[in-house]
């Protein structure tokens, strides 16, 4: 202890020893004993008897109440085990003051077990008996006396009574249960509004009641033990149970207490209990979360079983690999042969595979790269399976890779599959471009006749004949056109049917293309004696974006069907603007007073070599394909085609095509003419190796004026620029030596403004674009149409010009 007290000096007298006690003569010494011991154990002051070295010899049961001890836990310990005030180092100076004064008498503080402090007032007197002293203390609570504050005590008393309100508000507010019992019966004390709350009782209800009554009977085992711990360490709990509700439903509380004795030694139960019926609904939901994550896991496992994917596990800080069964079957080998470490999965994979497999799982790792590849691995029978991986790299909280999670599965089927799908779409891809390069030879190959038969019969045009020869040449002209028709349709829809149809988009006039169909079929409609009309609704503006060439085959095809199956009236074609999907687009009306069609024909009309009846085909010819080519390329450009008829009454069908509006700009080009252009005083060289088309384009060239060489393959006409000027070239493509196309390239290096037309059966469309952008400043096909070779060797003889 800091200081001392002095044991003698309490109230300033000295103090002198007792006289002898006075004890009834009448009692024996066995009953004097047995009174004293009595007496002892029942004063309710502190008695203890403390030897020379601080050990306590005894203490009665006031001292083992009060200081919370049982009477054997302090016998044979030390005073300051109890007392605060009193450490080793200073019970010699305190002992040698007690032997020097016999009688000690000071204030001090006893510490309870459980740490609480309380004044005491110590009196006590030094014992001798034989050779041994010890100190017998009487030890009594301390109650300052009112009298000594004088008037102090009226501030005391509020301030502790404001500090009580103070600790019962908060004890009153607080948000969990707090209940006082006393401990001999569990008759309530004291409890705060929340436990009043969640047991359903007013607070006086409550006051009449003991926690007994709230507590099922099943649960009085468990009181018991927890009864026992607290009389054993002064504390019970945390401790769930149930309690009864007022209204007779269970519910769960969690409970924990202390022991508190108060002044006059009255032991209670102090009491902190939570109303946990939210947390065990947590609780409940938590598990059936799990519950069902697990039905989920397992439902994922019989997923995997059914889809035999393998799930495995890299623990990158040691190194550790795990598998699951999937995983052995996957790679052939059993658990048991499996090291259990990286490498061995490294040893599995094909040595051509590894390289790429690892690179990408390090760049996973790193954080630089996925980790979903396919890679092949060696049973060990020495068979080769595919295997697609996926991982995913789980990190910590410093975004260090610590582990990788993944999985493998066998698509070695599915890349036998593949590979087998690859060369068969190899195979048909080749094939279409077999048939692709026939047709296109066909092409090429009837063409080139067909170019001698169509330019005789346009230049016997020019003739003077009898009308009998003139009715002749004009149908043979017409079987001519009609052939050609054939052929163009049969390539238009072997490009449809391998999807190598493209569409283009430049700026055109549709009143353009309707007077260019018009001029083509002027000579047919004349023929039947029937009208061609052409309404223009005020609403109509020109000018749009798309493929001119097939919007032209549209209105071509679909008029010339209505003028082929009309003989007598009249065939409409009415041109307006309307809307599709919100789109501005191009309306056609194709409606003629023709043969009409049945419904079973209006559903065969779009089918491929497909007419409404055999005797249509007999009496009207064609191929079926016009229409069938129609619709697909009308779907082509995102319109729509109906289709309205009756037998005998004719037919309608509207397309709409929802194509931009664009501004147009005037071509420059000269109208349509038949007129030859003057060519005095031009050379132009011709490279063609067929003898007839030689003869024919020297014919059709007369008129012009030109002086013409004629050269029969592409080396020629190499060395004839050498060594001639001229103003510009027709170049066949396919000629002996040396063809077109190189031709060109060679004569472009020496003479690069030199202008160079193609004149060629091929018309494909990738053909024509392949010419222009070689270098040919224009393209002719064959058979040649006097009326667009007139208009190309104007245009360019005239630029040509110095």
């Amino acid at each position: 202890m800091a200081k001392l007290p002095d044991v003698n000096i309490l109230d300033g007298t000295p103090q002198l020893d007792a006289e002898p006690a006075q004890f009834p003569p009448s009692m024996s010494e066995t009953e004097l004993l047995q009174f004293l011991k009595l007496s002892m154990e029942y004063a309710t002051d502190e008695i203890l008897w403390i030897s020379s070295d601080s050990e306590i010899l005894y203490l009665n049961n006031a001292a083992s109440k009060k200081l919370g001890y049982a009477q054997g836990e302090l016998i044979g310990s030390h005073i300051w085990e109890c007392n605060p005030g009193f450490a080793p180092k200073s019970w010699a100076e305190f002992w040698l003051r007690v032997q020097s004064n016999k009688h000690i008498d000071f204030e001090t503080q006893h510490q309870h077990k459980r740490g609480a402090r309380f004044p005491v007032r110590v009196r006590g007197h030094l014992v001798e008996h034989g050779a041994k002293k010890s100190l017998l203390a009487f030890v009594s609570d301390l109650e300052v006396p009112m009298h000594t504050l004088g008037g102090a005590s009226l501030q005391i008393e509020t301030l502790l009574e404001q500090e009580r309100q103070k600790f019962a508000e908060f004890v009153d507010l607080a948000p969990i249960g707090i209940a006082i019992n006393y401990l001999e019966d569990g008759r309530f004390d004291y409890i705060n509004a929340e436990f009043s709350r969640f047991t359903g009782y007013s607070v006086d209800e409550l006051n009449q009641m003991d926690y007994w009554q709230l507590t099922p009977k099943k649960y009085a085992d468990q009181e018991a033990k927890q009864l026992a711990d607290m009389a054993e360490t002064g504390r019970y709990g945390p401790y769930q149970k149930e309690y009864i509700h007022k209204l007779g439903h269970t519910y769960p509380v969690l409970l924990s207490g202390i022991l508190i004795t108060d002044v006059t030694g009255q032991d209670f139960i102090w009491s902190v209990v939570q109303d946990i019926s939210k947390q065990k609904e947590v609780e409940e939901q938590i598990r059936a979360a799990k519950e069902k994550a697990d039905v989920s896991a397992f439902r994922m496992q019989l997923a995997n079983d059914s889809a035999g994917i393998g799930v495995w596990e890299w623990d990158l800080l040691t190194n550790a690999l795990v598998w699951d069964d999937w995983m052995y079957r996957l790679y052939g080998i059993s658990e048991e042969t499996f090291s259990g470490a990286y490498e061995a999965w490294e040893n599995s994979v094909h040595s051509d595979d590894i390289a790429s497999a690892r690179a990408l799982l390090e760049s996973a790792i790193a954080g630089t790269g996925y980790y979903d590849t396919e890679f092949r691995v060696v049973h060990p029978d020495g068979r080769i399976r595919t295997m697609k991986a996926t991982a995913e790299v789980i990190r910590n909280e410093q975004n260090q890779a610590v582990k990788v999670i993944g999985v493998n599965y066998d698509i070695t089927e599915k890349v036998t599959a593949m590979k087998t799908m690859i060369k068969a779409k190899q195979e048909a891809e080749n094939a279409a471009k077999a048939k692709s390069d026939f047709l296109a030879n066909m092409s090429h190959e009837i063409r080139t006749p067909m170019n001698a038969i169509l330019g005789g019969l346009q230049l016997l045009h020019q003739a003077r004949l009898e009308p009998d020869l003139k009715v002749i040449l004009d149908n043979a002209a017409f079987s001519a056109q009609s052939l050609l028709t054939v052929i163009n349709d049969i390539l238009d829809y072997s490009k449809i049917e391998s999807n190598q149809l493209t569409l283009e988009q430049v700026p055109f006039s549709l009143i353009d293309v309707l007077d260019s169909v018009k001029y083509d079929l002027d000579s047919i409609v004349s023929k039947k004696g029937i009208e061609l009309i052409v309404t223009i609704e005020s609403s109509f503006t020109d000018g749009w974006l798309g493929d001119l060439v097939r919007v032209k085959q549209v209105l071509l095809n679909l008029i010339s069907n209505a003028v082929k199956f009309t003989d007598q009236g009249c065939v409409k074609v009415i041109v307006s603007c309307t809307e599709q999907n919100n789109q501005q687009a191009l309306c056609i009306d194709v409606i003629d007073s023709g043969i009409g069609m049945s419904v079973e024909a209006q559903q065969r009309i779009f089918e491929r070599f497909a007419q409404a009846d055999s005797s249509t085909t007999r009496k009207y010819g064609g191929t079926g394909l016009g229409m069938s080519i129609t619709l697909s390329l009308v779907k082509l450009m995102n319109g729509s085609l109906d289709l309205i008829s009756k037998v005998g009454e004719g037919t309608q069908i509207k397309v709409v095509l929802p194509l931009e509006k664009t501004v147009l700009k005037s071509s420059g080009q000269k109208s349509e003419s038949l007129s030859p252009p003057d060519l005095t005083g031009k050379h132009i060289l011709v490279a063609e190796d067929n003898k007839i088309n030689q003869m024919l384009i020297k014919a059709i060239l007369k008129s012009t004026q030109a002086a013409l060489t004629i050269v029969e393959n592409g080396t020629q006409a190499v060395d004839a620029v050498m060594h001639t000027h001229f103003d510009l070239i027709l170049m066949d493509i396919h000629m002996p030596e040396m063809d077109g196309n190189e031709a060109q390239r060679q004569i472009s290096k020496s003479h690069a403004d030199m202008p160079v037309i193609a004149l060629t059966a091929n018309v494909m469309t990738e053909d024509v674009k392949g010419y222009l952008a070689q270098g040919f400043v224009a393209h002719v096909g064959k058979p040649i149409d006097m009326n667009n070779l007139y208009q190309v060797l104007a245009r360019f003889s005239t630029s040509s010009e110095p």
